[in-house]
């Protein structure tokens, strides 16, 4: 995946170069300006795009830590269910099953298989689970910490959300993209004494800007899963979700082995 920029990227600066090698070959054509000339231009970008980088990196930093919190949010709550569930004798394999579902929903909305309703009526019926258990006789103290973590759950499902629907600055990426234009009609008016020159240089002043714009936008959604391939090549690691449903689904089958052994017990 650390390669998927840059492979369509290259072909782009290799278009350029052709182009420039053809405006020197066929046309005879030198250029106007040299490249001492646009040297503020050149400077401008570097500056814009350290400004745009910042800014996704910032919201990409704080990415990084939701599939840890969405895990925490999702363990602690099944920990403390399954505290309540002892007393009054409510089936612990409920808790289980009922934190495997949602865990496998919300993993299933990350990855675009299901729609963000969905998403959110999952939560909704998640929420059944805490009103059966205060039935059941479940101290209502603690009980009120799970509905506490079930808030904090969706505050960071609603932030992944609005990241991944959000774009930063699309005025800052109207001004990058035409200074890329810019840049780029630069590069096939400016003069080199030697061919090589011209050749090593527009191809990678216009390798860097454009693997740049597309690495900004890339990390401007670090949540572009998908069930067959990642659209971006910058995607936050969800292996955190990804372990604590391994977890819950190992403690639903010790579970669902320890009930059936004491069903079998008590049949004897």
């Amino acid at each position: 995946m650390k390669w998927k920029i840059m492979k369509t990227t290259i072909p782009i600066s290799m278009a350029i170069v052709i182009i420039k090698l053809i405006l020197i070959e066929q046309f005879h054509f030198q250029g106007l300006v040299e490249l001492s000339d646009i040297a503020l231009i050149v400077s401008a970008g570097v500056f814009l795009i350290g400004f745009m980088l910042a800014g996704t990196m910032a919201d990409y930093k704080e990415s990084e830590r939701i599939p840890g919190e969405i895990a925490s949010a999702l363990e602690s709550i099944e920990e403390t269910c399954v505290l309540l569930a002892d007393r009054p004798n409510f089936p612990v394999k409920t808790v289980y099953q009922e934190c495997h579902n949602i865990s496998h929903r919300i993993h299933d909305w990350l990855f675009k298989k299901i729609t963000t309703e969905q998403m959110y009526q999952a939560l909704n019926n998640f929420k059944e689970l805490f009103s059966n258990l205060e039935r059941a006789g479940a101290n209502p103290s603690i009980l009120s910490r799970v509905f506490n973590e079930l808030s904090s759950l969706r505050r960071v499902l609603t932030r992944t959300n609005v990241i991944s629907r959000t774009g930063f600055l699309a005025t800052g990426y109207a001004l990058l993209e035409v200074l890329l234009v810019v840049i780029t009609g630069v590069m096939l008016i400016v003069k080199f004494k030697h061919l090589v020159a011209a050749i090593v240089v527009v191809f990678f002043i216009t390798l860097v800007y454009i693997y740049m714009y597309k690495l900004i936008r890339d990390i401007d959604d670090p949540f572009e899963h998908s069930e067959h391939e990642s659209s971006g090549a910058s995607e936050v690691a969800l292996f955190p979700l990804q372990e604590y449903m391994e977890r819950v689904e190992h403690r639903l089958r010790e579970q669902e082995k320890l009930d059936n052994q004491q069903a079998t017990s008590s049949v004897a």
